[in-house]
């Protein structure tokens, strides 16, 4: 017996939506939070960090809203 009512999904869908945004935040910011090896600019770890924060956060977003979207509010009944 399931004692909680979130669905697995919805909780690993949020996980990946906060986990991307949090990954892009670090690597937009990996110089002023002093994370990056020095340089000038944005590095090819901050824009790989960026773009794979991105990837994960839309993964995360379009799995929480295909969930949302995909369960009916009122079953139909025959």
């Amino acid at each position: 017996m399931r004692t909680s009512s979130v669905a697995p999904a919805r909780v690993l869908a949020l996980a990946l939506l906060v986990l991307g945004a949090l990954l892009v935040v670090a690597s937009v910011f990996a110089d002023q939070l002093q994370l990056s090896g020095g340089g000038a600019g944005v590095g090819w770890k901050q824009l790989l960090g960026t773009i794979v924060g991105l990837v994960l956060l839309l993964i995360g977003l379009a799995w929480l809203l295909q969930a949302r979207l995909s369960r009916p509010d009122d079953p139909v009944e025959d």
